[in-house]
């Protein structure tokens, strides 16, 4: 039998249930091996939290946009996942500890995000493209985080809503190029 490689689980009604972790056991019910899985997409399906317990250490890509998130895990400990959509949620902030070492995508637009501290790209070493666009976020943030950025040496698109895409990369910012 091949390995399933992607799951994608679109608008299913799952809060229903009183217990998060019940609305988690719905959306993996009937997966074979979840922890073996590579892409989970579990976009517009109405959840509210992560359970802290939960297994998904072998995911390279997971898609939770368009939930009701408001708040992540403490640790979010995914060490191979690699692209992170968080898209469309109601998150007002960041763990201080990730856990995601090899990330290099990570979509938070179109959240209610005020602040993301500098530091938080120390957790990110090979982190690439950062959407922090239609969020709170003050421009003074946002020069914080590309300072940060060019400080570690770290050449790392950042999307925000001040002047659109750019790359900030030793000790400079140009705009990045359209595909």
């Amino acid at each position: 039998m091949k390995k399933l490689m992607f799951i994608f689980l679109f608008v299913i009604p799952l809060c229903e249930a009183a217990d998060v972790l019940d609305s988690w056991q719905q959306v993996v019910q009937g997966i074979p091996n979840i922890q073996e899985e590579q892409f989970l997409y579990l976009v517009n399906n109405q959840i509210t939290a992560i359970p802290d317990d939960l297994d998904l250490a072998q995911l390279i890509s997971l898609n939770l946009s368009n939930n009701q998130l408001a708040a992540l895990p403490a640790n979010l400990d995914l060490p191979i996942l690699e692209v992170l959509f968080l898209s469309g949620n109601q998150l007002t902030a960041l763990p201080a500890n990730f856990g995601l070492p090899m990330l290099e995508e990570l979509y938070l637009n179109q959240n209610h995000i005020d602040y993301v501290d500098p530091q938080i790209l120390h957790q990110f070493p090979i982190l690439k493209y950062l959407n922090l666009s239609q969020n709170s976020l003050t421009q003074e943030n946002i020069e914080q985080l590309r300072a940060a950025a060019r400080q570690a040496n770290r050449k790392i698109q950042i999307i925000a809503d001040d002047i659109g895409p750019q790359y900030t990369y030793a000790g400079s910012i140009r705009p990045a190029k359209r595909k």
